[in-house]
């Protein structure tokens, strides 16, 4: 009888002590008092996160809702993945992976290396950057495209600047050198048999070639340039 009231004693002791810890560690006063970036930051400006981050100090630590954090941090324009955590007893720890730009989109966006579409307040500084313009729901076929196209050209030491998809399904694609290939659905043979043949074609037609139109079914057509 004895050993039994000791037990429970002992028992009653460790809830008590158990009960008084949980109090300490999750009672509902404590607040926010800081957060830690744990990541470095390129494009996204420190006093944009900031901001955001502020407007959570000195609210409940436990009642903090995590989630609109995390949907407040990704809608800064250089976000791509945010990660936002508690760390006790009353900080925050967030991780922030920023958009890599791969290419311009249109006039006043930028694309990922995953061909998803941003919108930087400037893109000044990615103004040499090659550009794209399609439909956005084309961005992700595009960009993939632009590889493709690049490496089959790339055996002509031309490099693309722009590339716009056309009415017709088919490409305008602009080079660094001024000149033009319009390519049209079939577009495989098309490049190919152009890269071909292309080497064969005299220099005084080369020299005042605008555009290069591959859309046939036997070859291509030169337009030349403009003369003022």
């Amino acid at each position: 009888m004895i050993s039994f009231s000791r037990f429970f004693s002992f028992g009653f002791a460790l809830m008590l002590v158990v009960l008084v810890a949980s109090w300490f560690i999750y009672t509902p006063d404590r607040l926010l008092e800081e957060y830690k970036l744990e990541t470095p930051l390129k494009q996204l400006k420190k006093e944009k996160l900031e901001k955001v981050l502020a407007g959570y100090i000195g609210r409940s630590f436990w009642q903090l809702d995590i989630e609109q954090i995390h949907a407040d941090l990704v809608h800064l324009d250089w976000v791509y993945q945010a990660e936002v955590s508690r760390k006790w007893p009353s900080s925050l720890t967030v991780k922030v992976v920023e958009q890599i730009p791969a290419v311009r989109w249109g006039e006043d966006a930028l694309l990922n290396q995953n061909g998803d579409i941003f919108y930087p307040h400037n893109i000044h500084e990615f103004k040499h950057y090659v550009q794209l313009k399609a439909e956005n729901y084309e961005a992700k076929d595009m960009l993939k495209k632009l590889s493709i196209f690049q490496t089959k050209f790339s055996k002509l030491d031309w490099v693309i600047k722009r590339m716009t998809k056309q009415v017709d399904k088919g490409w305008l694609v602009e080079f660094v050198s001024n000149q033009q290939v319009i390519i049209g659905r079939a577009w495989p043979s098309q490049i190919d048999r152009f890269i071909f043949a292309f080497p064969k074609v005299k220099k005084e037609i080369r020299k005042n070639a605008q555009t290069y139109d591959l859309r046939y079914s036997n070859g291509f057509v030169v337009k030349e340039k403009l003369k003022n």
